[in-house]
């Protein structure tokens, strides 16, 4: 068969089978007594998939399983012979009919036997039967490859995933229990590599946070290093090579490497983004075992400074609406205030305002981003009933808004005088 053949073969718009049976035919691959067995065969077959989907007894069900069975033996004959129609002919010719329908059948279940997404978690599959259901009805074979390489390209990066997982004492029970990304587990052990620090520990956000923070001194020093020409595709290469990565990987490690060099590095070094904001960014495309941490104080100390020095390492609401009041009405900013500085502040509020959009603004850009979206609930709800007791006009001894204060805020009570 010429190359021109096959190609037309290929885009031709009726089903492979009546495209290969028709040259079959013609080429005299194909008899007469073939095509009478097709025939007396066919009518078995329908009737078996219009059951299977549907009922054999109610004609548009016969009709829909006629480009079923049609569907599938396309699917087979194209896949086994790769388009080439003197293959595929002499396929039904020493097939037979239902034969290559199973074949059909047989590479969807295939297909969906194969991993939807790259995740190393136990994957929660539909049935197989609502699958083929779908599929025995696509008639254009490029949706079948599309799925087919991208289904392909999921196994091996789980594939990889678990490698990298392995390099560093990861068991496929853990990965799995953590529902991990292979994607992210691939480019943790690749930065593992690029840092020369195979046992380098990445247990929680603290952790990350310290790498990200040695990673961009590195960055910005002068000295020449891998990370300098890590675009190069070459280099990256070199390394995977130095680290016994297994070849089938090399394609997918590169094209990691290269997302690494062109986004995570360039956020890394760029100084606008604050080591908390690179933490939020960076944090899901990398496996950390812990993301979530009881104790947050020490990585807030590490990831903002002001945001410890004022806080205190007090995480309380009381204690940081104080801090935010005292931001919004323009006073030294204290996770607690003496009674005397509360009442000062109301009668500033009350003839001045409060300046709500300044604690706003503090906040994100000074809290750890993973609580910017809580405190900034927290603050509009204190807000929203601070403003009636606050700018109460009618209070003219304050008595309403220390009472609010001491009830929601961190008030000092001045202790009594001894006689």
């Amino acid at each position: 068969m010429t190359d021109h053949q096959q190609a037309i073969a290929l885009y031709d718009d009726r089903p492979f089978f009546e495209t290969a049976l028709r040259h079959g035919v013609r080429n005299a691959f194909i008899t007469r007594a073939k095509i009478e067995a097709i025939n007396a065969e066919a009518p078995k077959g329908l009737v078996q998939i219009a059951e299977a989907f549907g009922s054999k007894y109610l004609r548009p069900e016969i009709e829909t399983a006629r480009k079923r069975i049609v569907n599938l033996a396309s699917l087979y004959l194209l896949e086994t012979s790769q388009g080439d129609l003197d293959i595929a002919a002499k396929l039904i010719r020493d097939n037979t009919f239902l034969t290559l329908s199973r074949g059909g059948s047989g590479l969807l279940k295939a297909l969906f036997a194969m991993p939807e997404y790259a995740l190393l978690g136990r994957e929660q599959k539909g049935r197989v039967e609502e699958f083929l259901e779908v599929w025995s009805l696509k008639e254009k074979p490029q949706e079948y490859r599309n799925l087919l390489a991208h289904r392909q390209a999921n196994a091996l990066e789980i594939e990889a995933g678990l490698w990298f997982g392995r390099q560093m004492d990861l068991t496929q029970t853990e990965l799995q229990e953590e529902d991990a990304e292979a994607g992210a587990v691939i480019r943790t052990g690749l930065l593992k590599m690029l840092l020369d620090e195979p046992d380098l520990p990445i247990e929680n956000q603290v952790e990350f946070a310290s790498i990200l923070a040695d990673l961009r001194k590195k960055l910005k020093s002068k000295k020449k290093s891998i990370f300098t020409d890590l675009q190069d595709d070459k280099i990256g290469r070199e390394l995977l090579a130095a680290n016994a990565v297994p070849i089938k990987f090399h394609d997918l490690c590169a094209q990691i490497l290269g997302e690494i060099a062109m986004r995570d590095l360039t956020l890394i070094q760029d100084a606008k983004n604050s080591l908390d904001r690179l933490v939020f960014e960076l944090k899901e495309r990398y496996y950390i075992c812990a993301h979530e941490l009881e104790d947050t104080s020490e990585y807030d100390a590490l990831v903002s400074k002001e945001w410890a020095k004022l806080t205190k390492g007090k995480t309380d609401v009381d204690s940081l609406m104080t801090l935010f009041l005292c931001i919004a009405a323009g006073a030294t900013p204290k996770t607690s205030i003496p009674e005397k500085t509360a009442k000062s502040m109301v009668k500033k509020i009350r003839e001045q305002g409060l300046q709500v959009d300044e604690t706003i603004s503090w906040i994100k850009n000074t809290a750890p981003h993973e609580k910017q979206e809580g405190l900034l609930e927290d603050w509009v709800r204190f807000v929203e009933e601070a403003n009636i007791y606050l700018l109460d006009d009618w209070d003219t001894n304050y008595s309403g808004a220390l009472r609010f204060l001491r009830e929601h805020c961190h008030v000092v009570k001045a202790e009594a005088k001894s006689k």
